[in-house]
């Protein structure tokens, strides 16, 4: 098993340093920003701006606001993303690993039962999440009426805390994402 172990150390890492001389021969078509939508699992998402100019280091911020009367639900994250492999030919085709990060704030009505009166009663109840992960992801970018559209996926591990009320946890959790970018 220990053999497997190394085998499995030794690869990922020769990916890692060896294949980002292929990431910087690639031409980025200078698009390098991008907006859209990005969500993943548990934080979910909302609006996301990435920037490419760095290359093969990627930036991404990701956030959204929902604010109705005193009910919240806001997250904002970011991630910094390291292609291990991109190619150019009639789009592009991007596999890259990302550690990413982010809070989600939750502050809604629901309904509690009360031992003390034995009737459920309206309660304010809050939930902030925290979390960060490390996550393996590919993107699928092609030409589309003067830009780019790029489609991705994420699949990865990622570790955070629950505040909910008065009680707190941690947790440990797959992290499965996606999302769509239109390219400038």
């Amino acid at each position: 098993m220990r053999s497997i172990t190394i085998c499995f150390i030794a690869v990922f890492l020769s990916t890692i340093f060896n294949l980002p001389a292929r990431a910087e021969e690639s031409d980025v078509n200078d698009k390098h920003w991008g907006i859209g939508v990005q969500g993943n699992y548990p934080l979910l998402g909302g609006i996301s701006v990435r920037y490419y100019g760095l290359s093969p280091v990627y930036l991404q911020a990701v956030g959204r606001f929902i604010m109705d009367g005193d009910e919240r639900d806001n997250m904002f994250g970011g991630g910094v993303s390291y292609a291990v492999f991109e190619y150019a030919g009639y789009g592009m085709t991007r596999l890259y690993f990302s550690l990413e990060g982010g809070e989600r704030y939750e502050k809604d009505r629901r309904y509690f039962w009360n031992e003390k009166t034995q009737r459920d009663e309206w309660r304010m109840y809050t939930k902030e999440t925290y979390g960060f992960g490390l996550v393996f992801g590919t993107e699928f970018a092609f030409p589309f009426l003067g830009t780019q559209i790029g489609f991705n996926a994420e699949i990865g591990q990622g570790y955070g805390r629950i505040d909910e009320d008065s009680e707190t946890k941690d947790i440990a959790s797959f992290i499965v994402g996606g999302g769509v970018h239109v390219y400038f």
